[in-house]
């Protein structure tokens, strides 16, 4: 019988995952598919529980945090994949954190020796799964224009706090990560004018928007001579992280970013 996967949020049909994990698939010879749901409810909790006939789904922006509470069980409260089980009970993971660290690892081997301070933009699902990673590492400084989420977000996580969005230049200044993980600078939306100038040589770059593959953010971080990392290595290791949950198998980062790059050509 031939499983069902999918990608579902609003909007969704920006995603790479379809492709991604279609080429996946057909690596590993799987009887399965995988596409993308546009997901639009006043009650994505009910809306996610009522999905019928798929095995699992990755979820991106805005329900992040209506999986994991739609999940029968979840050990987290944001989840970006799901997993129905034989007896219909819905299990609900977080790979993005992971999925971080495993792109960071690959993009720039030595951050561990470098980085002692770290900025977060945004404190959306994203940054959850991000600063749960990074919090186990490094010095957190967690920024987002409304700050009473940046401090909700800062509030249980070790070596973390909140700061104001006005002290942005500051904030660039004291850091040696900065992760912008927010929708500012994906195609279509605006992108304030970041403050790249002030950062410290050696500082690293990282957006998680990958379309466009350079952002604004990025292309700033070049200009001024910075390690500037796109956001397709943690689409893709996440991705990885979700495959193997449902596959019992790792798939080829390689293969995944040689697809996208052609599919973003």
């Amino acid at each position: 019988m031939t499983r069902r996967y999918a990608v579902i949020g609003d909007p969704v049909s920006h995603s790479l995952s379809p492709l991604m994990h279609s080429g996946w698939i057909e690596d590993h010879g799987l009887d399965a598919t995988y596409e993308a749901l546009l997901l639009r409810s006043d009650d994505p909790v009910a809306a996610i529980r009522g999905l019928r006939g798929f095995s699992g789904v990755n979820v991106t922006v805005p329900h992040k945090e209506a999986a994991a509470r739609a999940a029968d069980r979840s050990a987290d409260s944001v989840a970006n994949t799901l997993r129905w089980e034989p007896d219909g009970a819905i299990s609900a993971f977080n790979t993005d954190g992971a999925g971080f660290i495993d792109s960071l690892d690959e993009a720039a081997p030595e951050w561990r020796k470098k980085v002692g301070a770290a900025l977060i933009i945004g404190a959306g699902g994203a940054a959850y799964g991000i600063a749960k990673a990074l919090a186990n590492h490094v010095e957190l400084v967690i920024t987002n224009r409304t700050r009473s989420r940046a401090e909700a977000l800062a509030g249980p996580l070790p070596k973390a706090r909140a700061e104001a969005w006005e002290k942005l230049p500051a904030s660039f200044a004291a850091s040696d990560l900065i992760v912008n993980a927010t929708t500012l600078g994906i195609a279509g939306a605006e992108s304030p004018a970041w403050p790249v100038a002030w950062c410290r040589r050696g500082t690293i770059v990282v957006d998680i928007v990958y379309r466009p593959l350079e952002t604004p953010l990025l292309r700033a971080a070049r200009a001024n001579g910075l390690t500037a990392v796109d956001g397709l290595g943690m689409l893709i290791h996440q991705g990885a992280r979700a495959f193997e949950i449902w596959f019992g198998v790792r798939p080829d980062a390689a293969k995944a970013r040689a697809r996208l790059m052609a599919a973003l050509a």
